[in-house]
C-alpha cells in the first residue's frame, strides 16, 4: 500500500500556490498534512476525483518534493 506524506517542502509551499490559484494542489497538501499521510483512494474520496486523476496529481506532487511516496506491507481491509 502507498502512503503519501507532507513534506516540510510541501508546507512552506501551501500559501504560495493558493496566492498562485493553484488550489487543487494546495487542497491536497493540506489534506494530506492534517491527517499526516493518505492513500490515492482516501485523496480521490476528500477531493471528489477519481483516482487516476489523484494519482496523477499526486505523483507530480512528489515529483516537486512537496509529498513523498511512502510504501508499506500493509494492505486496506
Amino acid at each position: 500500500m502507498e502512503l503519501f506524506v507532507l513534506t516540510q517542502l510541501g508546507r512552506d509551499a501551501i500559501p504560495e500556490l493558493q496566492k498562485a490559484g493553484r488550489d487543487d494542489e494546495a487542497n491536497i497538501l493540506d489534506y494530506v498534512g492534517r491527517v499526516d499521510g493518505a492513500t490515492v483512494e482516501q485523496v480521490a474520496e476528500e477531493m471528489n476525483l477519481d483516482d487516476k486523476t489523484a494519482y496523477a496529481k499526486l505523483r507530480s506532487l512528489s515529483a516537486n518534493r512537496w509529498v513523498w511516496r511512502k510504501a508499506t506491507k500493509l494492505t486496506p481491509f
